[in-house]
């Protein structure tokens, strides 16, 4: 029986994952959208960097638009510079983290998110930023969701119950684990959240089905 396989793929600027499930199913395009903030005036010129390197904003608290660099080879210099100079600076962190995590160095990209999670509260507060950096430090090791990546994924739920990436992820690394009735239950908070009548909708249901039907003979402990 084949496991959720954790598969690299780009979305606009950024690491995300194609979570297979165990009915062969995909729900990382739940949240390859991100809502648009407008920058302020005096940000007109690195918003229109922004927008050509296809650069989405951040989640609530870490702003990309605010971040003094832009994507690009000349620009992360900028990034790295800006950083010598303000090595505690949450939201810079995070977006050097994006772009490392674009050119894959999944390793470099787990340590900024770590490092910005640390310096910053207020990075700290978003789980989107969590889930980030589980999907870096996942990647990091090959594609598991096994370890760290779980534990991050877990803080992320701990501040916003209904993020759907996190449940997505964690019911994945639960699966992976072969705890499928956690797998189950994790998916069905996800199921709430999505359109009913939705492709999406009908691939989860097969997938909590298959993962309920498979907790039933594991000796595998339950949510």
């Amino acid at each position: 029986m084949p496991w959720p396989a954790l598969l690299r793929r780009h979305w606009r600027l950024g690491a995300a994952l194609l979570v297979a499930g165990a009915a062969g199913w995909a729900a990382a395009d739940l949240w390859t959208g991100r809502d648009a903030t407008q920058p302020p005036p005096d940000m007109a010129r690195l918003s229109a960097r922004l927008q050509v390197a296809g650069v989405p904003d951040a989640a609530p608290g870490v702003n990309a638009a605010d971040a003094p660099g832009a994507a690009g080879a000349s620009n992360y210099s900028e990034l790295e510079r800006h950083l010598k100079r303000q090595p505690r600076d949450g939201r810079a962190l995070v977006f050097k983290a994006r772009l490392d995590a674009e050119a894959e160095r999944f390793d470099l990209s787990a340590q900024g998110y770590a490092e910005a999670l640390r310096v910053s509260s207020r990075v700290a507060r978003d789980p989107g930023v969590w889930v980030e950096y589980a999907e870096a430090r996942a990647l990091a090791q090959g594609g598991s969701l096994v370890g760290e990546p779980e534990q991050w994924l877990q803080r992320a739920l701990d501040l916003d119950g209904r993020h759907v990436q996190a449940l997505d992820l964690a019911g994945s690394a639960a699966w992976e684990r072969r705890h499928y009735a956690r797998a189950a239950a994790l998916w069905q908070r996800l199921l709430a959240l999505t359109p009913p009548g939705s492709e999406r909708h009908a691939a989860l249901v097969k997938a909590i089905g298959r993962a309920e039907m498979l907790a039933k003979v594991s000796l595998q402990p339950g949510p």
